[in-house]
């Protein structure tokens, strides 16, 4: 593992992402529960976003026992940043409180940042590709409804 890989934990349901930083330490956002990912997009809230606090913790300590692995993904796209710039921005951001978004400021967002310079999900994408099929394919289902049943309806007229 070098300085700079992004460490995708697997959680189940998603994907906690973490940044090595050396010496068996990653730097990682997390929520207010801790979990890195926002607990209230399952409950009565209808928020999807809050406060996130970007921390450094053992890789060991963030994986709690959930498997993990060096995934560097967008590495084919851009280029990885020096580990002296990588660094440098974790020296300035850790301990922060930043804006927490499921879908456009979270783990994921935050390590693509400091490897790449470029905020990406692919998580947070597919998830919204995925509402957007289903929705397209539901939307779909509505119109040839509706359009089966004017058909209906002018039969019976023209009958």
């Amino acid at each position: 593992m070098k300085i700079g890989d992004m460490i995708e934990i697997n959680r189940g349901a998603f994907k906690h992402w973490a940044l090595y930083i050396g010496n068996g330490k990653v730097i990682h956002l997390v929520t207010p529960d801790g979990s890195g990912v926002l607990r209230a997009f399952s409950s009565s809230s209808p928020s999807v976003s809050c406060k996130g606090m970007i921390t450094i913790d053992t890789l060991k300590a963030v994986a709690d026992g959930n498997p993990y692995k060096i995934n560097n993904y967008l590495d084919d796209k851009y280029k990885p940043r020096r580990t002296d710039v990588i660094r440098e921005d974790v020296d300035i951001l850790k301990g922060r409180t930043i804006t927490y978004d499921l879908l456009g400021r979270n783990c994921e967002h935050f390590v693509t940042f400091l490897r790449y310079g470029k905020s990406e999900s692919k998580q947070a994408d597919d998830f919204l590709k995925n509402v957007f099929i289903a929705s397209g394919l539901l939307g779909g289902m509505v119109v040839v409804a509706a359009v089966a049943s004017v058909a209906v309806a002018i039969i019976k007229v023209f009958k």
